[in-house]
């Protein structure tokens, strides 16, 4: 069964188009990621999803029924920003959410437990982690059948985000379904059963990770890191390069003969090359091809 059915979903702001046909579905029990850069239109998408904002036309189905305030209440929402306040504890947050969403109050103690989250802890007073962790557990309160994530690693450390990607994991385990948007390429590999491919206010790809890396065709890509200088060279020769602070990855059909020539660009002007391999496309390279840009 499809638990989400999007069709032909437009949504401006004044004059500006941000979502311009989103055509999308997502099956019950899969996690899908929503990969895209900044504006691309996910966080609009899933707002109007899980905040109820008001969009222009297009249909919208939850588990066979239209969006409506009915249907909310099978959707657990996790924003980029947290919604705890700082100024209660731990279990003050989760009480106040609970009677909020008319939540039974035994599930603000099953949540702690399973989450580890201190009772008597202030919520300013948790790091990071344990406070994307209380937010997970309000949005869990009232045990919806889709939980939908705004860019959840992002703030976290990379032991903070294994650990929440364990716990989305988990909810998934449990024939969950899960919505995340995201702009970070390992998040969506890591995670996503499908990924979703949005750029500019439209979908333009969907797939497995490994059948959108296959969009990539026969090509491979040259990841270079060091103190790099001339990369503007590159960019004339080459047709898609993503750069990042002293590294470069370089898509191209033929390794072996463009292996000797970036090196060649690189080092006459100045480098100094630490590592340098060949490895297989990732989604930003998918994205690339299809967008003539990066993911960021």
């Amino acid at each position: 069964m499809k638990a989400i059915e999007i069709r032909g979903l437009r949504k401006s702001y004044g004059g500006f188009l941000a979502l311009k046909g989103v055509d999308l579905e997502v099956d019950e029990g899969e996690i899908l990621a929503l990969l895209g850069p900044n504006g691309a239109g996910k966080t609009t998408l899933i707002r109007i999803l899980a905040e109820g904002l008001g969009y222009d036309s297009g249909e919208i189905r939850v588990f066979g029924r239209p969006l409506s305030k009915e249907t909310a209440r099978l959707i657990g929402y996790v924003p980029q920003e947290s919604i705890a306040y700082d100024l209660l504890t731990v279990e003050e947050n989760l009480s106040f959410y609970a009677d909020l969403y008319d939540a039974p109050g035994e599930r603000i103690m099953e949540l702690m437990n399973r989450f580890s989250l201190p009772a008597k802890k202030k919520a300013k007073e948790l790091s990071g982690g344990f406070k994307r962790r209380l937010n997970l557990a309000i949005a869990l309160l009232y045990e919806p059948k889709i939980l939908i994530l705004d860019e959840p690693s992002t703030g976290l450390d990379v032991p903070s985000r294994r650990e929440l990607w364990e716990i989305i994991k988990r909810f998934k385990s449990e024939g969950k379904t899960v919505l995340i948007a995201t702009h970070y390429m390992e998040e969506a590999e890591a995670l996503a059963d499908r990924v979703a491919i949005m750029n500019e206010g439209r979908v333009i790809a969907v797939g497995t990770p490994e059948e959108l890396k296959a969009l990539a065709g026969e090509e491979s890509v040259i990841h270079v890191e060091g103190l790099l200088r001339g990369t503007e060279l590159v960019r004339r020769e080459f047709q898609r390069v993503v750069e990042r602070e002293n590294a470069l990855r370089v898509s191209v059909r033929n390794a072996k003969t463009a292996l000797p020539r970036l090196v060649e660009l690189l080092v006459g002007a100045g480098s100094e090359i630490r590592t340098i391999r060949v490895e297989e496309p990732t989604l930003e390279d998918v994205f690339l091809k299809l967008t003539g840009r990066g993911l960021e």
